[in-house]
């Protein structure tokens, strides 16, 4: 299950996508689509000459445009009929040659160039194999009348089809490209690898970064080594991209470097046995009795993360500790499970967020289990770059009155994303949820609003007592209301009331300390949250 982030917010080191899914063909289905193509009529309107044959299938293409139909009509939020994906997907040939058109006229699907109009028969509107293989016969038709189309490589006339597929849906929903695909997926799931971090600038392959307890640590290899060779090969002869491949393979195997660093007069070679790497996306600040944990994103290992940190904040600073600052700004989202788990790191037994779509798999409910979780005071940061997952979590603590929300209000991002992988290892994301938080509002457009607003108010001392005593005035009154009641007039106002801004500011630290060293403070602050009310029934969502 995915919670993908908004596309204006880049993406940290991971992409916010999860629990990718390889579609179920198999050869027998390629097969299949490679015959089903045979069924497409053709016929070709070339002035007076004979139409020509029927172009041969591209089974692989078929196959790939057959799973992508499949799998948005299954879960899409709303309905779509492969009949519509496929035609908005040709309509791109359009955009890479203004000379080329495609058009629907009753039972015929028509290719105009210059010179000609190409007929194909359309399949009946719910036929996901017919309109792939129709797609296809379009496509390959398009490259024997324009040059421009006949120059791109087959991924990237099927990266303009499935963007132009994608364009129909919801702006949440997108395709990827096997390279991008794969490099988000090694953000989420993790890779193997050996733990280091490339410098881009240069023409050296230099190490920019080495992550701890990783084969690249535990071999000694340091900041600003020059790897020279992999496995033998020079990196002087590869692109980047493949430098950072070569270093990656199957967790276990062996990889040979040739690095060359300062003072060295010779070359050191070290072999290395790869390892599950999963970026790092927790780290932990301690200082003023606070515990200050930052979430970059939610990965796979997010919430272990965090648990850990914890554990490790409790252990260094014993009963100096008294407050935690989880901060969720900038963050642009991830994975629905961490994000569950990390809000159940300090929820004991009651709702997390629950999802509401049009597939019955959509409809889930999230509730903290019943376990030992963490009780010390507690206050999220968050701001307009805060999105999806990272709302889900600061919605619960919120709304089940266990936290104190710094900041400015979140993006607004609540729908949730299918990954699905795709043949040629890219990936499609469909939005196929909503989610409602525990107060039972729809977090979509609306977000998370602070109880303490620091939206606009300057860093320091007066700017802190200021955001402070907001949370106490009449302020407090529109920030402190229950969020399930309000019409989009009253989210308007709400979110008038403390606007979202992207840039970290060092005062939602600063309210966060002081609310934590004031337990008098905390409590008035707490109390001002918004009320928990009864949760949405999933009758009022279902369309």
């Amino acid at each position: 299950m995915t919670l993908c982030p908004p596309r204006d917010l880049p993406p940290r080191n991971t992409d916010a996508d999860s629990h990718a899914t390889r579609g179920d063909g198999t050869a027998r289905k390629a097969l299949a689509a490679s015959c089903a193509v045979t069924a497409v009529a053709f016929v070709a309107l070339v002035g007076c000459g004979s139409a020509p044959d029927a172009p041969a299938a591209n089974s692989s293409q078929v196959r790939l445009f057959e799973e992508a139909y499949n799998g948005i009509t299954r879960y899409y939020i709303e309905p779509v009929q492969p009949a519509a994906l496929a035609m908005a997907g040709l309509g791109s040939l359009a955009k890479i040659d203004a000379g080329l058109s495609v058009e629907r006229a009753g039972d015929q699907i028509i290719l105009h160039d210059a010179t000609a109009a190409t007929r194909f028969s359309a399949p009946n509107a719910q036929d996901t194999q017919g309109w792939a293989a129709l797609t296809d016969a379009v496509m390959t038709t398009a490259r024997g009348r324009s040059a421009i189309v006949a120059a791109l490589s087959s991924s990237s006339l099927d990266q303009n089809m499935l963007e132009g597929t994608m364009g129909m849906l919801d702006r949440f929903s997108h395709y990827m490209g096997p390279e991008i695909a794969r490099e988000r997926r090694a953000s989420r799931e993790g890779f193997g690898g050996i733990g280091v971090s490339l410098d881009t600038e240069g023409a050296d392959v230099r190490i920019a970064e080495v992550l701890p307890d990783t084969p690249a640590a535990l071999a000694g290899l340091r900041v600003d080594d020059i790897i020279v060779a992999i496995d033998g090969v020079d990196t002087a002869t590869l692109p980047r991209e493949e430098a950072v491949q070569r270093l990656r393979g199957p967790a276990d195997s062996i990889v040979t470097l040739a690095l060359a660093r300062a003072g060295l007069p010779e070359r050191l070679r070290v072999a290395m046995q790869r390892a599950l790497i999963v970026p790092s996306t927790v780290t932990l600040k301690e200082g003023y009795g606070v515990a200050h944990l930052r979430l970059t994103s939610f990965n796979q290992q997010t919430a272990q993360s965090l648990a850990d940190l914890l554990r490790q904040a409790h252990r260094e600073m014993g009963s100096a500790l008294h407050g935690i600052i989880l901060d969720l700004r900038g963050n642009p989202g991830g994975l629905l499970d961490q994000s569950v788990e990390a809000a159940s790191l300090f929820l004991d037994g009651v709702p997390v967020t629950s999802t509401v779509g049009r597939v019955p798999e959509s409809i889930q409910y999230f509730t903290a289990p019943h376990r030992e979780v963490e009780r010390l005071p507690l206050v999220v940061l968050v701001n307009g770059g805060s999105a999806s997952a990272s709302e889900v979590v600061a919605a619960a603590l919120q709304d089940t009155g266990r936290a104190v929300v710094v900041g400015s209000a979140s993006y607004g991002k609540g729908t949730v994303q299918n990954v699905q992988r795709m043949p040629n290892d890219g990936e499609i994301t469909v939005t196929w949820s909503r989610l409602i938080t525990p107060g039972g509002y729809i977090l979509h457009e609306h977000g998370v609003v602070p109880t303490v607003c620091t939206a606009n108010v300057t860093d320091g001392a007066g700017g802190v007592s200021s955001a402070l005593s907001h949370s106490t005035n009449a302020l407090s009154a529109g920030l402190g209301q229950a969020r399930a009641g309000l019409d989009d007039a009253g989210w308007r106002k709400l979110r008038e009331l403390c606007p979202g801004q992207r840039d970290d500011h060092e005062i939602e630290v600063q309210a966060a300390r002081r609310l934590l060293a004031d337990p008098v403070l905390y409590a008035r602050a707490l109390g001002t949250a918004p009320g928990v009310a009864r949760p949405m029934t999933t009758a009022r969502m279902i369309r």
